[in-house]
């Protein structure tokens, strides 16, 4: 008796809702798509909250996919192995595709399930304030400078001007042999504010002609970088606050005397580097914590603090070589264990890497 008084009750609210205009949202929708040139039309028709599914198969790509004006959509491969959904480029070295995605003004995109591959520049470049950017379980596969390329406008201020607030999370980024482009990195953020990299696995991020390369890095007065449980393997240099320098029309609101601000670094493993293992160029109140850093480079360090402007606490790492102050750097240090350099890489995920 109980439940069919409370049905009649609920009836006329139902009612009530209905007429007066009231009525429950309607699920956002899910399309799926079997071609680049689909997957362009649905980006351009989408609205927000929907997600589209890229079917299956080996895309080859001539022109970039851009996603610009458009919020909070999902694009997805159709499987949760990013091998099966693959948007392949004509390779590093054809500049005719200079990068497999493009984000212009474009908050609250998410793409997850897919390799993105074979490009002239970057897997994914996120412009023109274009917060909130997801990428999760994306594979990026020889993009001729950076798997993920987060821009700066020039001479810029205020927060509307720069891309905030993104996480790159569960995805491999790398190359088969080395990148091409005079400047190679896994993940470049300049400027941007509150990202964070998340259980990535890099590998192989190094220049063609053996000069600096980073894995990953935030520069240009970015605040607030969060690089935690991240692999770093085979690489020029590790993970970077700063370093690569920045020209100073991209430093956000034209403040240029820091390259990163309030950063951390924690739980990270990163081995076999030519360089610096972890390098803080200009890096101000970061906190490096609870990271193995095991056969940097020779006569480098595996942890680096360089330049008077950076300052911050180095703890609780294990590391096979010695932790440097460069040209003013400073660190308050403590916990930090010595390790041999034939030490295992252990898993960030907790796992021995034998």
């Amino acid at each position: 008796m109980s439940h069919s008084r409370s049905v009649s009750r609920a009836l006329p609210l139902i009612a009530l809702l209905l007429t007066s205009g009231c009525a429950p949202a309607a699920s956002p929708s899910v399309v799926t798509v079997s071609s680049l040139d689909g997957l362009q039309t649905a980006i351009d028709n989408a609205s927000a909250g929907e997600t589209i599914i890229l079917a299956p198969g080996v895309y080859h790509e001539t022109r970039a996919i851009r996603i610009a004006g458009r919020h909070d959509l999902t694009i997805t491969g159709a499987t949760k192995d990013y091998a099966d959904t693959v948007i392949r480029g004509p390779g590093m070295n054809d500049p005719s595709l200079q990068s497999n995605i493009r984000l212009n003004n474009a908050d609250g995109i998410t793409l997850e399930n897919l390799t993105l591959r074979d490009s002239y520049y970057h897997g994914v470049q996120v412009n023109n304030d274009s917060d909130r950017f997801t990428a999760d379980n994306v594979r990026t596969l020889d993009n001729g400078e950076s798997g993920f390329k987060v821009t700066s406008p020039t001479n810029a201020s205020g927060p509307a001007a720069y891309s905030d607030k993104g996480t790159i999370e569960n995805c491999w980024i790398g190359f088969t042999t080395t990148g091409q482009r005079g400047v190679v990195e896994g993940v470049d953020i300049v400027a941007g504010n509150g990202w964070h990299l998340l259980g990535n696995h890099f590998v192989n991020i190094r220049r063609a002609d053996g000069g600096p390369a980073y894995a990953a890095f935030a520069k240009g007065n970015a605040h607030n970088p969060v690089f935690a449980d991240n692999e770093v393997e085979n690489s020029f240099i590790g993970l970077s606050f700063g370093g690569g320098g920045t020209d100073g029309v991209y430093f956000r609101n034209g403040d240029t005397r820091y390259e990163t601000q309030g950063g951390v670094m924690r739980h990270n493993v990163i081995h076999d580097t030519d360089d610096a293992g972890i390098y803080l160029n200009k890096a101000h109140d970061f906190l490096i914590e609870g990271n193995t850093v095991l056969r940097n480079g020779p006569g480098t360090g595996a942890i680096e603090s360089r330049f008077t402007q950076s300052t911050g606490t180095i703890r609780d790492n294990r590391v096979s070589g010695p932790i440097k102050m460069r040209d003013g750097g400073t660190a308050v240090t403590r916990n930090n264990q010595t390790v041999p350099a034939d030490t295992h890489a252990p898993d960030p995920n907790g796992d021995a890497d034998e």
